[in-house]
């Protein structure tokens, strides 16, 4: 992919401040040639291995994954498809693993998150933060599928407070290992890895003070004190272990701290990151299998004498799902683009694709068993199996609460910096005068004229006008939270909440305007996807207005007061009849 220059590094960071960062998004970024190809043998091969050797249903039953399919994907190099040919690897994109775990997530997603847990985040800290002898010593083994790994952060008092683990290693006397202890929960492939990368609190010596900071680690988990509890008996994602990890003084040498000694935390939010743009892929791929279904039940299924798909009802279902799912699959391939340039900070834009995709797979569930009707609730159909796999989406790393309140928060630090030196400018008007000239020249120029996309398609104008609008709007919705709540603005999250569902609204706004755009530039039929890029802009943006209007006109005052009153009792705190 043909980087393009930017001034800045993030799309939506940038467009909380106002400026439409065009050149970081347009055109939409596609493999080349060689790599397309690569990815259609690559999806070939698994749909083939898929059809002779998967049963999904009887995954789900047994709550394994049978060894030989295991086996047969570790031959295929599904366990090595993204770590680098040099050391064993495909040495695939973040785009082309995107689109093959798309795919496997059609077929089950056990085995998705088995892989997802091995690749996405059990291996990413390792190829991101590792030095050359701990490449050289793990990833070979762990690209053939010989070993494989897990990410080890949660713990019973830190979930989504990823800053509150209480696993602790010690440094010894020589300084020659650390000394871990602690444990750990919820972890994918805990029971069954060979390498875990852990994180733990050390004593980290900082201006002559000792504090305690996160430090990540990889540890074998055949090491002397090392052990795992039994399976969690989960709803969905059955076959893929998940259990917790449990370490008595594991001795742990100095050579495998991962990245600088304190800075786990950093190390552990990198990974999440490229999770979060796995797990939205796979939830793609989930719409698309469902949507299938769908539409093949809706066909097939006769009632009042006609297909139940000539009944308006269903094609409203079927049409937002297939609009919903365009919009998730043309902003985690626009992401999965920014993140293969490796120049550009694709944070807020992962978060955005995992909350969005992962929303939209489970509104396409729920769309998909209503159609099914009663065979949706029978469990000899696998509706019901899509509904329990699919429901811990919106839990995976980073509950989308918690990723609502970062998109927002992190989306206003930029302005919030700004407004903040105007603040100081403001206590000292004299040595600060350039400041407020320029920040009274930026209101002004508010009021009159704001950034735009540029030199879009004619076919694109309504949308097209109508980001550039509720853009704008994002910006100065922004700056007046801002200066109403201060610092208090991250205790304001029915506030976050509206203006972190905006900021996902503009950017599937977007990621489907550059998409079709590009392909018009390139003269290639779009007749067929306009219809579905039409109708989620216009979904996104009546949710846009909703949300702007509910800045300041809202109900949360009447919300607390209700909370307020059922939290007291501690239970739903009405009687409709008078005893």
């Amino acid at each position: 992919m043909a980087p393009h220059e930017s001034t800045s590094s993030s799309f939506m960071k940038s467009l909380f401040t106002g400026d439409i960062a065009q050149e970081i998004i347009f055109p939409y970024p596609m493999p080349d040639a060689e790599e397309l190809e690569n990815i259609h043998l690559i999806l070939q091969a698994w749909r083939e291995f898929a059809d002779d050797n998967i049963d999904a249903r009887q995954i789900d039953r047994d709550k394994k994954i049978p060894k030989e399919v295991s086996d047969g994907m570790k031959e295929l190099g599904f366990f090595g498809m993204s770590i680098p040919e040099e050391y064993g690897g495909g040495g695939m994109s973040k785009t082309g693993y995107a689109r093959i775990f798309e795919e496997i997530c059609t077929r089950d997603a056990s085995i998705a998150t088995s892989l997802g847990a091995h690749l996405s985040i059990g291996t990413n800290g390792l190829l991101m933060y590792g030095n050359e002898k701990q490449k050289q010593h793990y990833l070979p083994k762990l690209a053939s599928g010989e070993w494989t790994a897990c990410f080890a952060l949660t713990e019973p008092g830190a979930g989504s407070d990823a800053a509150g683990i209480q696993t602790f290693a010690k440094l010894n006397e020589a300084k020659t290992e650390f000394i871990l202890n602690g444990g750990k929960i919820w972890i994918t492939n805990g029971g069954t890895a060979d390498l875990a990368t852990v994180f733990a609190k050390t004593d980290v010596h900082e201006k002559g003070e000792v504090r305690q900071k996160i430090t990540a680690f990889l540890v074998e988990t055949a090491w002397e004190g090392v052990s795992h509890g039994k399976p969690e008996d989960k709803l969905g994602i059955r076959g893929s272990n998940t259990a917790s990890l449990n370490f008595d003084n594991v001795r742990v040498p100095v050579e495998n701290v991962l990245g600088p000694v304190g800075k786990g935390f950093k190390i552990a939010m990198e990974v999440l990151n490229t999770g979060r743009l796995s797990l939205a892929a796979g939830c793609v791929g989930g719409c698309k299998a469902l949507i299938h279904k769908s539409i093949d039940y809706a066909r097939n299924r006769k009632q009042f004498g006609q297909p139940i798909a000539e009944f308006e009802m269903i094609q409203n279902k079927i049409s937002r799902m297939v609009a919903n799912t365009y919009a998730a699959e043309s902003m985690v391939y626009l992401t999965a683009g920014l993140a293969d340039r490796k120049v550009v900070d694709y944070s807020l834009e992962s978060a955005i694709c995992k909350v969005a995709a992962s929303e939209i797979l489970w509104d396409t569930v729920n769309e998909t068993m209503q159609i099914a009707g009663g065979l949706g609730y029978s469990a000899e159909y696998e509706y019901e199996r899509f509904m329990r796999d699919a429901r811990i989406n919106l839990i995976f790393e980073g509950t989308n609460e918690i990723l609502r309140a970062f998109i927002a928060l992190s989306g206003m630090q930029g302005p919030g910096e700004y407004l903040k030196k105007i603040g100081k400018a403001l206590r000292d008007p004299i040595k600060g005068f350039g400041l407020l000239t320029e920040f009274a020249v930026h209101k002004v120029k508010d009021r009159v004229i704001h950034d735009s996309l540029k030199n879009t398609d004619p076919r694109l104008k309504e949308q097209v006008d109508k980001f550039n609008d509720y853009a704008a709007e994002l910006k100065q919705v922004v700056e007046k939270v801002l200066m109403k709540y201060g610092k208090e603005i991250i205790h304001r999250e029915f506030i976050l909440e509206r203006i972190a569902n905006i900021a996902i609204d503009l950017f599937g706004i977007v990621a489907v305007i550059s998409r079709i755009d590009t392909r018009m530039k390139a003269d290639k039929p779009v007749d067929q996807e306009l219809p579905p890029m039409r109708l989620y802009c216009d979904m996104a943006w009546r949710r846009i207005r909703r949300n702007l209007r509910q800045i300041d006109n809202n109900s949360d005052a009447v919300r607390k007061e209700i909370v307020a009153h059922a939290y007291e009792l501690n239970r739903f705190p009405f009687e409709v009849l008078d005893f």
